[in-house]
């Protein structure tokens, strides 16, 4: 599906009239700054409110461009068109024209509003219909493609204005927030034991353990960088700890489930342990542990599509 509208002979800068502009940020602002500019207009009559919405939406427009600086839909629209058959959620048969319309809306909302994904999973669901265009997906389908578009709009931005934070992080803020990383591979390790103690099936109890061994391996290698910066890693999660983080990792209770309610509880469990991998990546981290975390957290979101893909299918079998 070609996306006309993305070329950078159309994405001019309001000022300079360059080409390459970003559409989402100086539409987004302009808008903002236009009716910003009309009131401060009012004060002289309707010619200063035609002068003021000229001037606010210039300089909302800039304002926008900044915020959006980092997402560039050229390079998103050329990126994705180029993986998106490689990506976990793919299903055979579908083409760019299904996932395109939700890549879009998930980089253009990440660089509108700069917050979580989940926040506004409702208001993207909403949207989704109006902007789906020749998409055959349903929101439960598009959702996959919308965020990973997200996530990677926000890791650029993160990067991209990472060149002080970087210098300047604080040694204690960075142990605070690899122990928080280690707490939460401590309590998914509890958990997926949990879930390959009571699981029926051989296959689930095999990918329980894998990736309770995982979360162990994960949470040593955090512990190792905690120590090097002098800090003392936190050695384990606790019960109250994994129940409060979508865990449900009491004994007695999980007795109860079958393999698909299980899947169910574990996929939480994954949720949870990325949205603590996503905050992580927010805070001023040296390159060196920022490559760690970005590589676990990539790590722990094949593990959340392949525990996903499997909740589907046992679902299916039911």
């Amino acid at each position: 599906m070609a996306n006309d509208r993305f070329t950078g002979s159309e994405n001019r800068d309001p000022i300079t009239d360059e080409p390459g502009a970003h559409p989402v940020g100086t539409g987004v602002g302009a808008a903002g700054g236009a009716m910003a500019g009309a009131v401060a207009g009012t004060v002289g009559g309707p010619i200063g409110m035609a002068v003021g919405g000229v001037a606010g939406a210039v300089v909302g427009g800039l304002a926008g461009k900044a915020a959006a600086e980092s997402v560039n839909p050229t390079e998103e629209e050329a990126y994705w068109r180029n993986a998106y058959s490689s990506e976990p959620y793919y299903r055979a048969g579908q083409t760019y024209d299904d996932y395109g319309p939700a890549y879009e809306l998930g980089w253009s909302y990440r660089a509108r509003y700069g917050e979580e994904f989940d926040t506004y999973d409702s208001q993207l669901a909403s949207d989704w219909e109006s902007r789906r265009g020749r998409s055959r997906l349903q929101w439960p389908e598009a959702r996959d493609a919308s965020r990973a578009a997200w996530d990677r709009a926000d890791r650029d931005a993160t990067v991209g204005t990472a060149g002080t934070d970087y210098a300047e992080a604080d040694n204690d803020d960075v142990i605070d927030t690899l122990n928080d990383l280690v707490e939460t591979c401590r309590d998914g390790e509890f958990g997926f034991n949990a879930c390959a103690e009571h699981a029926k099936s051989m296959e689930l109890k095999s990918v329980f353990q894998q990736r309770a061994t995982d979360c162990s391996k994960a949470a040593a290698e955090l512990c190792g960088h905690v120590l090097r910066l002098g800090g003392e890693p936190k050695e384990s999660g606790t019960t109250a700890g994994a129940l409060h983080r979508g865990w449900v990792a009491l004994r007695s209770t999980l007795t109860g489930y079958d393999d698909h309610a299980m899947l169910d509880e574990s996929e939480r469990g994954e949720d949870h342990a990325l949205g603590a991998y996503r905050k992580a990546l927010k805070q001023a981290l040296p390159a060196d542990i920022r490559t760690v975390v970005q590589r676990q957290m990539d790590g722990a979101q094949r593990n959340h599509d392949q525990i996903k893909l499997l909740r589907d299918q046992y679902k299916a079998r039911a």
